[in-house]
């Protein structure tokens, strides 16, 4: 995958955005064009907002810098459906965004829908201590009960590896065994027919290995999903993690639990638009070996 078109979502005011220097970042190193879009809105404060000046402010900021931008800023309404059509007609690769300033104008719901309906992947930007994303944390899959999710899987890893190629970065894989999560698919909810955790390391190196991702950098962790990564990511200081757009109730809820205590930027890769979605949603043989005995 390459990245080739971004779409980044500026404040309405004048104060410093996350996004903005991640969009500026990772565009100058793939040489990618840029679409500034500013929700329009009175701004959090409640002061009206001289849009036309903050449009002619970002432009010159960002040519200043050597960013190719896309035509000229994009006013939008406060919406999730507005940034999903300006995403498809700049056909964007990905989309920026500072959760905590586009929450105040558009609502606190706001990031998790466009996380799930965007047709490209959405980088909430958090400050950091260091402008690139040296260490990358890949939860793909997040889950073993996701394994057999393997195309949306597939598509999260190039994903991250175009990112960690732009940046020079270090990637480094990790599923969760949630013992707790499998024994709820068992028929007698019963340790003996859950796989052990040795039989999922197999199951695991496999699908890295198809993807060229060395043994060394993929990492089999033990615990609650949602907390676990949250826990590894924050303690070892990594930089941006990334995960699949969730697709059922168990997966929106880890991702919701990861937006409010992740201490680092937080990808959020959808299903590749030319992928069977439904389709790859249950690989029936691979999923039958997680019910079923070790």
């Amino acid at each position: 995958m390459q990245i080739r078109s971004l779409v980044v979502v500026a404040p309405s005011q004048n104060r410093y955005s996350a996004a903005m220097e991640q969009a500026i970042d990772l565009a100058t190193a793939v040489d990618a064009t840029v679409t500034v879009a500013i929700l329009g809105s009175a701004g959090s404060d409640g002061k009206r907002v001289d849009i036309r000046a903050r449009q002619k402010s970002l432009a010159t900021d960002l040519l200043d810098r050597g960013v190719r931008i896309n035509a000229e800023v994009v006013v939008l309404k406060p919406g999730v459906n507005a940034l999903v059509r300006l995403a498809k007609a700049c056909t964007a690769d990905l989309l920026i965004l500072d959760p905590a300033l586009v929450q105040a104008d558009a609502g606190a719901d706001f990031v998790l829908m466009l996380m799930q309906q965007a047709p490209c992947a959405v980088l909430s930007a958090q400050e950091q201590p260091i402008r690139s994303h040296g260490k990358l944390f890949v939860a793909a899959p997040a889950s073993c009960e996701d394994l057999d999710q393997i195309a949306l899987n597939t598509h999260v890893v190039a994903v991250a590896k175009a990112i960690s190629q732009a940046r020079k970065a270090r990637m480094h894989l990790f599923t969760v065994y949630d013992q707790a999560a499998l024994l709820r698919h068992s028929k007698h909810y019963s340790l003996a027919e859950i796989p052990r955790y040795e039989t999922l390391v197999a199951e695991v190196r496999g699908f890295a290995a198809l993807l060229g991702i060395p043994a060394v950098h993929h990492h089999l962790i033990v615990g609650a999903c949602a907390h676990t990564l949250c826990a590894y990511a924050n303690r070892c200081g990594y930089d941006l993690v990334v995960i699949a757009s969730p697709l059922n109730a168990r997966q929106r809820e880890t991702l919701s639990y990861l937006m409010n205590h992740l201490q680092c930027s937080l990808l959020v890769v959808n299903a590749n638009a030319s992928d069977d979605r439904v389709a790859n949603l249950r690989s029936p043989g691979l999923f039958d070996s997680l019910v079923s005995p070790a």
